[in-house]
């Protein structure tokens, strides 16, 4: 395409209205002048709505689901996440969809967070390097992606109006970090903008992170797409680095923009680079890409591999011995999980799956005679005492000591986590850990396993009643045919945590400053997040990052690195031995670990990770590469990454708590800019129980004021307010929002309050800000309306009066 001819073929308002969607799905196509292309959810597989209609979560049509990025990541094997994302690009070619919104790569700030099911991991390089494998992937079946959340999207409480205040090393060590690789190795189709505000500018006006941070310094050269109505203040949008906002927001943000232009605020030439943009970057993708040929799909083939897929995901905690389970015992199978299983999660990535098989059918299919009792209901956490009854009955009737492997099938239910809300705490359901409980009490610990499932960390306090824990993450659709390979021993359990599984929530180190109910979001933490809080500071956990256990041995026999780092490029050889009777793979995890400093500076540091498959005493030699960030921090002082000198110590572990061998290495470098000691003294104490960091040091250390968006008084009301905070503040307000509340109701009839897809809506509504609920309401909310509950909560009820009897749109 000849952009610069393009844009002399269209109108002004063709070029303004080319710069947001048309519908809920589409690109615009200028009065047919251009052609359109279609993009959907599918991080872990294609939602493509069957009625084209945005918030729909569940009118999709069948696609296969494969693990989701939670599981993924513990393959930490970027191949998965490249045949997966290959297989999910033939199915978008199928439903000539050009652009998939993924993958998620936000980082894991926080246990709790309602959708960190659909992010890969608390650590930046491995969830950089997977993202990055699914993207160049996706790329050469000719599919675009939408790298997101972009950025600091850690939670989903108040998440469109909420600031995320984050210092500048923790943003560009450790939050900005993966999608700087992904960015830097995949250059994705598009980078999607998140909903939050960072350090004061909502990410779709923010110009530190869209232009100075991702373009000018990074390089990046796509296109920049908003959340799907996250875009406030539009013109600031577009001047700011945003591209393309979606959806169309019923025509509010093109009014917008036309009146700015006709104002003189957007000029000619901004104008022609905005629309150029869009061209360059969407038009030319369904013009020169194979996603506008539609290709057939082989879904059973695409279930097969999903399967596989899972079965290399899913990560062995505990085994004493229960598994794998041999063919001449029988099995009782406890739990709904087993029967409805969960393997995905809810939101905008839910996919409608096209097979779905459970534990119990595939574990009889492998040849074992099975005894299934359901015991607890998966849409509630109160014990059903008839169930519970029946379970205990079936153990006490059917369970033969040493002859009968019990497995319990457990976890968290659809309910505890999602997108559009938060966790509150890591518990499981009560009437599962009660029944386990009673169970334990019956049956010989060396005989109970437990199946588990779940999108988050969670509660293990049990595990001293099991003598097995296999944890399944939510591994889509095939996961029933998984458990079945795994449990029978058909295939050995590979899968290491990519995040820590914590012994409570009160040893997380954000846990006294996350999802708190105001928009004051402090990531005092810095950059002690994940394993590096609990490496440096010496907490306890259950599960350490990396961990995983397999059927097999590994040992690990030799570590070459050189003895100086001058600034290139090194490798670093480990060789690694499987001392085992069964086939399996080892994942040789790399770290260092820095001499202790004056400045803040976690313990050690993943750099690099390699996944090797070895049969029963082979032995293999793998290579790691290392440069100069791995041995660097984020110099605030010089706004650059600095290589920091001194004698490291080169780890190869099996985890980040179970380092086989060590190597030393002096790397030729600077000094940090400052003793940090001092002014940070929090930070240098003990932080047994998270980080209590005191609001002045997290403030000094932040560079900058703190911002107070908790205690908005009257006149700081606006449209990037929540809906819930302005009508609180008035009583038009609160009969808006009563009016609104039984709307929902009869949106979902006959569904539960605790159903995810109106726990979604309804947090949406309440903590959406005003501006994005006039784009996303189809007009059922008007610009008019919101003024007047904005000049209502502000007192103006004048001018509120007068705004409401306005005949024309301001």
């Amino acid at each position: 395409m000849n952009i610069e001819q393009t844009l002399k073929n269209l109108t002004t308002d063709e070029k303004i209205r080319l710069l947001t969607g048309d519908g809920a799905w589409h690109t615009y196509d200028c009065n047919g002048k251009i052609p359109k292309i279609c993009m959907t959810d599918g991080p872990h597989g294609l939602r493509k709505v069957a009625v084209e209609k945005h918030g729909d979560i569940e009118n999709s049509i069948p696609a296969t689901c494969f693990p989701t990025a939670c599981a993924a990541a513990s393959s930490w094997n970027p191949e998965v996440t490249a045949t997966m994302a290959t297989a999910i690009a033939k199915e978008a070619k199928k439903e000539n969809v050009a652009i998939v919104l993924g993958p998620g790569t936000n980082i894991k700030r926080s246990p709790l967070c309602g959708r960190n099911f659909e992010y890969y991991s608390e650590d930046p390089l491995l969830a950089g390097k997977l993202a990055s494998s699914f993207i160049n992937s996706m790329k050469k079946e000719g599919v675009g992606t939408s790298l997101k959340h972009f950025a600091a999207n850690s939670q989903e409480t108040r998440r469109m109006t909420s600031n995320s205040e984050v210092d500048e090393r923790a943003l560009r060590e450790i939050y900005l970090a993966a999608f700087e690789t992904a960015v830097k190795e995949a250059n994705p189709t598009t980078l999607m903008c998140s909903y939050n505000r960072i350090n004061g500018e909502f990410a779709s006006n923010n110009k530190h992170l869209l232009t100075e941070i991702l373009r000018d310094d990074w390089g990046y050269n796509g296109a920049v797409v908003s959340d799907w109505g996250a875009t406030n203040n539009v013109v600031k949008c577009f001047k700011s680095g945003l591209n393309l906002e979606m959806p169309d927001g019923s025509g509010f943000h093109t009014k917008e923009l036309k009146k700015a232009y006709e104002r003189g605020e957007i000029t000619d030439a901004e104008l022609d680079k905005w629309a150029g943009a869009v061209l360059k970057n969407f038009t030319e993708l369904a013009e020169h890409s194979d996603a506008t040929t539609p290709t057939e799909v082989d879904f059973k083939a695409h279930n097969d591999l999903a399967r596989r897929l899972e079965d290399e995901c899913a990560v062995l905690l505990k085994n004493d011995g229960a598994l794998p389970v041999s063919k001449d015992r029988d099995i009782i199978i406890i739990g709904e999980l087993a029967d409805n299983m969960r393997f995905q999660g809810g939101g905008s990535s839910h996919i409608n799956a096209t097979f779905k098989k459970n534990a119990i059918e595939s574990i009889q299919d492998a040849g074992y005679t099975v005894i299934y009792t359901k015991g607890y209901s998966n849409d509630t956490d109160v014990t059903d005492t008839a169930l519970a009854k029946e379970a205990i009955d079936t153990v006490l009737k059917n369970y033969q000591r040493n002859r009968t492997t019990i497995l319990f099938f457990l976890g968290l239910t659809e309910s505890y986590e999602g997108e559009g809300y938060d966790r509150t705490d890591i518990n499981i359901p009560g009437n599962q850990t009660e029944l386990l409980e009673a169970i334990s009490g019956i049956a010989d610990q060396k005989d109970i396993a437990v199946v588990s499932f779940g999108g988050a960390p969670m509660d293990f306090s049990w595990e001293d009643k099991v003598s097995a824990i296999l944890h399944m993450y939510l591994g889509g659709q095939a996961v029933g045919e998984s458990v079945a390979d795994l449990v029978s021993g058909a295939v050995n359990p590979s899968g290491k945590l990519a995040e820590t599984m914590p012994l409570d929530i009160k040893h997380t180190p954000a846990h006294r400053y996350f999802a708190a109910p105001h928009d004051d979001v402090e990531y005092r933490e810095s950059i002690f997040v994940g394993y590096r809080y609990y490496e440096t500071y010496n907490v306890p956990v259950r599960y350490p990052f990396g961990y995983g256990l397999s059927y097999t041995t590994f040992a690990y026999t030799g570590i070459k690195a050189p003895e100086v780092f001058e600034g290139n490029d090194i490798e670093v050889q480990v060789t690694v031995k499987n001392t085992g009777t069964v086939a399996g793979a080892e994942t040789i995890q790399l770290y260092i670990l820095p001499e202790k400093e004056n400045f803040l500076r976690s313990a050690i540091e993943l750099k690099g990770f390699k996944k090797v498959f070895l049969n029963p005493g082979e032995e293999k030699t793998v290579t790691i590469p290392l440069n100069a960030r791995s041995f660097s921090v984020f110099d605030v002082d010089k706004n650059s990454f600095a290589t920091i000198a001194g004698v490291y110590t080169i780890a190869a572990a099996a985890s980040v708590r179970d380092i086989r061998l060590k190597t030393q290495i002096v790397v030729q470098g600077g000094k940090y800019f400052r003793d940090e000691r001092e002014p940070f003294l929090d930070y240098f104490k003990p932080q047994p129980e998270g980080m209590d960091i005191s609001r002045e040091q997290f403030e000094a250390l932040y560079g900058r004021p703190l911002t107070n968006f908790r205690n908005r008084r009257r006149g700081d009301f606006d449209l990037t307010c929540a809906l819930g905070d302005v009508t609180r503040k008035s009583l038009c307000g609160r009969i808006f929002r009563l009016i609104l509340n039984i709307a929902i109701g009869f949106m979902f009839p006959g569904k539960k309050k605790t159903d995810p897809s109106f726990k979604m809506l309804k947090m949406g509504l309440e903590e959406g800000n005003l501006e994005g609920l006039i784009a996303n309401s189809g007009g059922m909310i008007s610009k008019k309306l919101c003024d007047v509950l904005v000049l209502n909560a502000n007192r103006h009820y004048l001018k509120a009066l007068a705004r409401f009897f306005a005949k024309k749109e301001a």
